[in-house]
């Protein structure tokens, strides 16, 4: 999935004046119509999807970063936009901050996997300050795009090999279960699964033996992911993950391995 060839590079103009968070959708939505994919679709009906998705939570996770998103049904691609606001607009956002860069995304309903890893492929990139301030310098959609391609580095190949291995990752660390599933939702052509797991001392608590050793208050956080991924990926994962756990401190928490499948077939939604 290369998700370059979405960009919405039509827009009139990169800066917005808008003042407030319903000022910012109508910008979105205005903007976002002027793409092929949506010329069928009203600014109004349009902005009252980006509106209903508002509703649930707002799309602004901090730092002066929104990734505004919607699904319609009516489209078979991905528009994804920017909007830069120089003052900063309230935009209810999660850490009470005004928003000054936002990332928009129009997605088809019928790609829910894909609009998911674009989500977290973006917000991996915008999460770094140090790109932000990179992005906040553009003065054109081509040039934010052609920054934001160059940070991001992602392998637009579609010529990997046809072999796939599973990673089994035990967690027991909720901070690390955080990043690490966001990890493989980052990651073309990768099947996941999560299972809730208990630590083994969850049920030698009921043994009279090992009573003395535990108790209810240290059956503690597990759980497990299964992650299908193309082989090529493995090692990359594998060093990620560790650089996970290295930041954490919490080596003695996180178990991971792998093994080779020798049959691959299906999919499953994220």
């Amino acid at each position: 999935m290369n998700i370059a060839s979405y960009f919405h590079l039509a827009s009139s103009a990169l800066h917005t004046t808008a003042r407030n968070k319903q000022d910012i959708l109508n910008a979105i939505a205005e903007s976002a119509v002027k793409n092929e994919v949506l010329k069928k679709t009203d600014p109004h009906t349009l902005l009252k999807k980006l509106s209903e998705r508002e509703s649930i939570g707002s799309t602004g996770f901090g730092k002066g970063i929104a990734i505004p998103h919607c699904s319609l049904d009516n489209i078979s691609s991905f528009v994804i936009g920017v909007l830069i606001s120089r003052e900063g607009v309230d935009f209810r956002a999660m850490d009470g901050q005004p928003v000054k860069l936002f990332v928009y995304i129009i997605a088809p309903s019928k790609y829910r996997n894909e609009h998911i890893r674009i989500l977290s492929e973006i917000s991996k990139v915008l999460r770094n300050a140090a790109n932000v301030n990179k992005l906040l310098e553009s003065t054109s959609v081509k040039g934010f795009f052609e920054t934001f391609t160059r940070i991001a580095n992602w392998d637009s190949s579609e010529d990997l090999p046809q072999e796939y291995s599973q990673l089994t990752v035990h967690i027991q660390d909720a901070e690390a279960f955080t990043r690490i599933l966001e990890l493989f939702t980052e990651m073309k052509d990768c099947h996941l699964s999560v299972l809730e797991a208990g630590n083994a001392g969850k049920y030698l608590y009921a043994l009279p033996l090992f009573s003395h050793f535990m108790n209810e208050d240290r059956k503690g956080f597990h759980r497990l992911i299964l992650a299908v991924i193309n082989t090529v990926y493995v090692n990359e994962s594998v060093r990620k993950i560790q650089t996970i756990c290295e930041e954490l401190a919490c080596l003695d928490k996180v178990m991971v391995s792998t093994h080779m499948l020798t049959y691959f077939n299906g999919a499953i939604d994220i």
